[in-house]
């Protein structure tokens, strides 16, 4: 995201670990010391970290982004969070005289480097407007889903949807497998049904060519399931679909593959994946 930025703005960056940000130095782009510092001289901050803690880490404190945050800076807030700890960043940006708009994105890394996510921004009309010369550069599509809490709920939703799918794709495929019927039979028909996806395109295709390459981890899905499942007790909606998969991405982190591509957790419905989902762990 940081990469397509640079082709139409200044940038600077500073990563939590620094082989990021030397590769985007090496395109042009400025390298801050620490958060504060790029901050101070930003009329827009950008974030996408891995859960509130990591937000937490580089948001507070003397070296954290709110300490060099300007009066009518924009910040802009790609994570996929809870609704809470959003609203929580967006307080304090207020506070600091700064607009927050909450952008949780989907199209994982593929769509990231080729500048097609979809971005679900919630925060006001006037942050969502002011917003727009940097979403345009890095999505194909953002669309304003309300408040900075409900566009968080939107991207939980997505996620256990997601969850769901490859879910059930990993079990039809296992099972279509063992009954002698091969991956491109099932997928011929599935993909002219009804229950047709681009998922099946992506992480289907992925599993058929045992392909475990990590684009989104089990770590981050199970993160977001338990962020939904939470949601659902607060809202008195039970989930009992997605409390079940959560177990799934339990599983598989307690087998070691917290790490690997969410289509690894196949390797739960049929345990001869797992060495292959390991390898591409590098294990």
């Amino acid at each position: 995201m940081a990469h397509n930025l640079l082709a139409h703005h200044r940038v600077t960056v500073w990563n939590r670990s620094a082989g990021p940000a030397k590769a985007l130095a090496d395109e042009g782009a400025l390298v801050a010391t620490h958060p504060q510092a790029l901050a101070s001289g930003a009329d827009v901050v950008a974030l996408c970290l891995a859960n509130p803690a990591a937000i937490e880490a580089v948001s507070e404190g003397p070296t954290g982004f709110l300490a060099g945050l300007r009066p009518g800076a924009l910040v802009i807030d790609f994570s996929t969070v809870g609704p809470e700890d959003a609203r929580r960043l967006g307080e304090a940006c207020a506070a600091r005289g700064a607009q927050f708009l909450a952008c949780p994105v989907t199209g994982s890394k593929n769509g990231a480097a080729a500048g097609t996510l979809v971005l679900i921004a919630g925060g006001t009309p006037e942050a969502f407007a002011a917003a727009a010369p940097v979403l345009e550069n890095v999505g194909a599509k953002a669309i304003h889903v309300g408040t900075v809490e409900q566009a968080c709920v939107v991207k939980l939703i997505g996620n256990l949807i997601l969850a769901h799918m490859l879910q059930a794709w990993s079990e039809g495929a296992v099972l279509a497998e063992r009954a002698g019927i091969s991956f491109e039979t099932l997928s011929s028909v599935v993909q002219s049904a009804v229950y047709a996806s681009k998922v099946w395109d992506f992480k289907g295709q992925a599993l058929a060519a045992r392909d475990f390459s990590t684009h989104f981890s089990v770590d981050l899905m199970r993160k977001d399931l338990s962020l939904a499942v939470a949601l659902g007790q607060e809202q008195g909606v039970p989930l009992p679909g997605t409390a079940a998969i959560r177990e799934v991405y339990q599983q598989a982190r307690a087998r070691g593959l917290g790490g690997a591509d969410i289509v690894g957790t196949a390797a739960i419905i049929d345990p001869g994946l797992e060495p292959l989902v390991l390898a591409a762990l590098g294990r």
